[in-house]
């Protein structure tokens, strides 16, 4: 038996996986959280996986997760854990949306809390024209753009921080990675470059959001790898230093020792 079967992991309520902006609960044959809701259920856990639309604004989403709990999970209190986009989601759902009496926890994973220069950079390169385009052609088939815009950090520090405070009586938690040296153990190709340029801007980041900005309440960790690796979407295994099942660990041991 190995120590993360014996450890006490089952939390108080039924845990709800929130996934981020350009995503869906299944991505072609992988599921977005590909190993974690498996484990979860592993360790006695009530497990649901939100669909959300998956290139929208926080608003929307946030008010499809609240439909999706609805009918999941009538009544009772749930445990949020977002990545990514879905950690702002999570944020919105529990402030704006009458759902705090039904939120416990939020957990937010690698959430730009404090939005992303990588957000800033890809609409600082597109022209307002271009912009009105794409959202033209994304409303046409049901999508929105206005979820990149929410990543700015201009946003996430001036309007949303403001709009979906933390509310009393629910506890928030975040947990992390870095890329650390060498890149070929601790990043995908796609994040070697960004995480050179948010490093040089932001610090120690995950090649797609900085550690400081995604931390919020109470930090639970902080390891070595990248984006893809919070929902163990990781590097071959052979080079990958990062453990999925220990970064686990971490987070829902943290949230049983707090009551959730």
């Amino acid at each position: 038996m190995s120590k993360l079967d014996t450890m006490p992991l089952k939390l108080e309520h039924p845990i709800v996986l929130v996934h981020g902006l350009g995503a869906k609960k299944q991505i072609g044959p992988l599921p977005y959280f590909r190993t974690l809701p498996a484990w979860l259920r592993r360790h006695g856990n009530q497990v649901f996986v939100a669909d959300l639309t998956s290139w929208h604004s926080v608003e929307k989403r946030a008010l499809e997760l609240k439909h999706q709990i609805e009918a999941q999970f009538p009544e009772g209190k749930v445990n949020l854990l977002g990545h990514s986009m879905g950690g702002l989601d999570a944020r919105w759902l529990t402030s704006r949306l009458g759902f705090a009496d039904r939120v416990a926890s939020v957990t937010t994973v690698g959430t730009p809390h404090r939005g992303s220069v990588l957000g800033d950079l890809v609409l600082g390169n597109i022209s307002q024209r271009n912009l009105n385009a794409l959202e033209k052609l994304a409303q046409s088939i049901g999508l929105s753009n206005e979820g990149l815009r929410q990543l700015s950090r201009k946003h996430c520090v001036d309007e949303l921080s403001s709009a979906a405070p933390d509310m009393d009586g629910v506890a928030y938690f975040s947990a992390t990675t870095a890329i650390r040296n060498p890149l070929v153990r601790h990043a995908l190709p796609i994040f070697w470059l960004p995480t050179r340029l948010i490093q040089k801007l932001e610090g120690d980041n995950d090649g797609f959001v900085s550690v400081e900005s995604a931390t919020w309440g109470e930090h639970i960790c902080t390891m070595a790898g990248d984006h893809y690796a919070q929902i163990d979407h990781g590097i071959p295994y052979f080079f990958n230093t990062f453990n999925a099942e220990e970064f686990y660990e971490k987070i829902f041991s943290c949230l049983h020792e707090r009551g959730m």
